[in-house]
C-alpha cells in the first residue's frame, strides 16, 4: 500500500495524475499512518477549495470572517483612510503654502520695483532742480549774483 501511495504522489508532484488517481491517493492517505506533511497539504488544499465556494455564494467575504477579525479588519481599514486622508490634506496645504509663498514674493518685487521707479522720478526731478545751481559756479562772489555792486554806485 505505501509503494502504491508513493506511485501516485510521485504521480501527482509531476501532474501526470488522473482525477480517479487523485481520489485514490487521498483515500489511501487517509489510511496508512506517516505522510504528515501530504495530509496536511490536502487538508489545506480542500480548506481553500470550500473558502472558494463559500466566497462564490457570498461575495461579502467580510461576513465569513470571525467576529473578532472583523472588527480588526474594519478598525485597520478605518486607520488607513485616516491615515490617506491626513497625508492627502498635508499635502494640500503645504501646496497651498507654497503658492501663497510664491504670490506673496511676486507681490513684494512688484512693490520694490514700484518703489524704485518713485525714487528715480523724485531723483530726476532734483537733478532737474539742480540745474540751476550749475549756473551759479561761475559766479565770483555773492555780490555778482545779487549785483551788489550796482545798488551801492546808485
Amino acid at each position: 500500500m505505501n509503494d502504491r501511495l508513493d506511485q501516485l504522489l510521485e504521480k501527482y508532484w509531476e501532474g501526470a495524475s488522473s482525477l480517479s488517481e487523485e481520489e485514490e491517493m487521498k483515500a489511501l492517505l487517509e489510511q496508512v499512518p506517516g505522510y504528515e506533511q501530504e495530509k496536511a497539504f490536502f487538508l489545506e488544499v480542500a480548506a481553500i477549495k470550500k473558502l472558494k465556494s463559500t466566497i462564490s455564494a457570498n461575495p461579502d467575504f467580510r461576513e465569513m470572517l470571525p467576529p473578532e477579525k472583523r472588527g480588526f479588519v474594519r478598525s485597520w481599514m478605518k486607520i488607513a483612510a485616516t491615515v490617506i486622508l491626513l497625508a492627502g490634506f498635508g499635502f494640500m496645504i503645504q501646496q497651498y503654502q507654497v503658492q501663497q509663498e510664491k504670490e506673496a514674493q511676486a507681490q513684494a518685487y512688484f512693490e520694490v520695483m514700484e518703489a524704485f521707479s518713485l525714487i528715480q522720478q523724485h531723483l530726476h526731478k532734483g537733478e532737474r532742480q539742480l540745474e540751476v545751481m550749475d549756473d551759479l559756479k561761475y559766479l565770483n562772489a555773492p555780490h555778482q549774483m545779487f549785483n551788489l555792486n550796482d545798488l551801492q554806485n546808485d
